[in-house]
């Protein structure tokens, strides 16, 4: 019996060991990134064998673009009397594009590239007032369901240039990359969960506007006007932070020239897991 406790004493102590030294945030952090990095190539894996990823070389760029099996399909929303807009769009998995450029009379323009066409998102519009708004959600993922059960799509999506539009963008897997220069936002809203992220507001002359930039794994690209007043606020978890052109005061990049006694282009970057760029050409 003795020695049986002593065993049993001894299992109990090494187990007590593992809980208390390997439990190292540092090491939390490094099995999560194994379990994405695993996820991954388990995914790629599947869609490789089904025949999902792209063979040719002109498509090797994204894992997820594989346009020449995809039907292309164009929806336009009118702006009819709208002064200003709403626009928010879901994707589970994918490459998005988003630019300016919609026709004068439309307040968003948006091209699907899928499989077949009940892969096509769920569209809804509605006006109150003056505010037109427009949903684009993928088929049977609404709300925070980001994760499509179909084979990643690609979609582009053009925005009208003249009305201030609030935007919300929420990606659940994929490659954004989202040129708003030419946008007259007020508010800004983009949630990745993994993927890379590329925001430029490069010839940004609208509105003062807010922005909140959420993105768990992957890296994320910034690039704003340095003429403009902006500053951006980061919180990242682990990744590096590459800054070309602000002014760096802790978590803080400010544009030069900026002023806080001016109305500021305000944006809080929450960061997972990837690296961030920071740049004010």
């Amino acid at each position: 019996m003795k020695s049986k406790e002593t065993g049993d004493d001894k299992f109990a102590c090494l187990v007590c060991n593992l809980n208390l030294s390997g439990l190292t945030g540092t090491r939390i952090i490094l099995w999560l990134v194994a379990i994405t990095i695993v996820s991954f190539i388990i995914g790629f894996g599947i869609l490789a064998i089904s025949g999902g990823l792209p063979t040719s070389s002109e498509n090797k760029t994204s894992p997820f673009r594989n346009t020449a099996m995809f039907t292309p399909v164009t929806t336009t929303f009118p702006l009819e009397d709208a002064t200003t807009g709403s626009i928010g769009i879901t994707m589970g998995a994918g490459e998005l594009s988003l630019r300016g450029g919609a026709p004068d009379d439309a307040i968003m323009e948006a091209t699907v590239f899928s499989k077949a066409p009940e892969w096509q998102p769920d569209y809804l519009q509605s006006q109150n007032g003056t505010t037109k708004t427009v949903t684009m959600t993928d088929t049977g993922h609404k709300g925070k369901e980001l994760f499509a059960v179909h084979s990643p799509n690609s979609w582009e999506v053009l925005i009208n240039n003249l009305i201030p539009v609030d935007l919300e963008v929420a990606v659940g897997a994929g490659d954004s990359t989202l040129d708003l220069g030419s946008l007259n936002l007020g508010m800004l809203s983009v949630h990745n969960g993994a993927g890379e992220t590329r925001i430029d507001l490069t010839g940004y002359r609208g509105n003062v506007f807010s922005g909140e930039i959420n993105s768990g794994v992957g890296d994320l690209t910034i690039i704003v006007e340095k003429n403009s007043n902006t500053r951006i606020t980061v919180h990242q978890g682990v990744g590096d932070i590459g800054n070309n052109g602000f002014t760096p005061n802790e978590d803080t990049y400010t544009t030069p020239g900026y002023n806080s006694a001016l109305p500021v282009n305000q944006i809080i970057v929450e960061q997972g897991v990837g690296d961030i760029t920071l740049e004010a050409v």
